[in-house]
């Protein structure tokens, strides 16, 4: 069986020195192939190369494949051999990442869908070319509770704790509002400075681990080039909006899987 990490285009010669020594698997080295290799007789010229890794369908044959995901500490150590493998050329190369477990069962499965798929690919690889992808999350600080006064009991009592909920429902919906300006302004102004953007769903505090809430989780795809200028919008977003306990965290750079449509499949 064969394991696809990545599509890699616009790298020199000798770049294999980079990859890592195993792969997916301990003991499984990886290769870098001219997509043109896997097919025969050879089909015109092309610029894609694939990083693969022979793997043995023992493990990664679907059923026992299947077993193996459900072990989680074996998933995450795959993962990250993963990751490993395709963040090796990044800084040399361009690079489609694959998903997860992205497997063809032998040479003519991969050269068939190669084949299908090269102006897709093609066109992919055009658009990430020179461009790195950046996550920024932004987090809101829990709400506090009411401060408004208390009201006073006995007579009309009644009526000042309806005025007193209004009032607090008025509070809410304003700060809400704030809040829905900030997050969509953030996202509209880097994702202006981006090739392309893409805003990912929310993480619950379990997964992101902050005391705060998450309001934004975004994902961008900037050209070099344009990374000075995108960097500065991010800095005059944090200090627009730090009165209101905005807090921005910026991660990467990536593998830009967010904007490698749909891989070889």
């Amino acid at each position: 069986m064969l394991y696809v990490y990545a599509i890699v285009a616009d790298h020199a010669a000798g770049v294999e020195a980079l990859l890592p020594a195993e792969g997916i698997l301990p003991g499984v080295a990886v290769r870098l192939v001219p997509a043109g290799a896997f097919h025969r007789p050879a089909p015109e010229a092309s610029s894609l190369s694939v990083l693969v890794s022979e793997v043995p369908d023992t493990v990664f044959g679907e059923e026992t494949l299947r077993a193996h995901l459900g072990d989680a500490d074996w998933t995450r150590a795959r993962i990250l051999a993963h990751q490993r493998v395709v963040s090796a050329l990044l800084p040399v190369a361009t690079v489609l990442p694959l998903k997860f477990c992205t497997l063809f069962a032998q040479d003519a499965s991969l050269a068939a869908a190669l084949a299908t798929q090269r102006p897709a690919l093609e066109a992919t690889v055009a658009r990430l070319r020179g461009a790195r992808e950046w996550g920024v999350k932004l987090f809101f600080a829990a709400p506090p509770r009411s401060t408004l006064p208390l009201e006073p009991v006995g007579a009309g009592a009644g009526l000042a704790f309806f005025r007193r909920k209004k009032q607090e429902q008025e509070a809410r919906a304003a700060a809400e509002a704030a809040l829905d300006h900030c997050v969509a302004a953030s996202h509209r102004r880097l994702a202006r400075l981006a090739r392309a953007a893409v805003a990912n769903p929310l993480q619950p505090p379990e997964l992101h681990g902050q005391a705060a809430v998450m309001a934004l989780n975004g994902a961008y795809l900037v050209a070099a080039e344009d990374e000075p200028a995108w960097r500065d919008a991010l800095a005059e977003l944090e200090q627009a909006h730090a009165a209101s306990g905005a807090r921005y965290v910026l991660t990467g750079p990536w593998a830009p899987y967010h904007f490698t449509g749909d891989g070889l499949v």
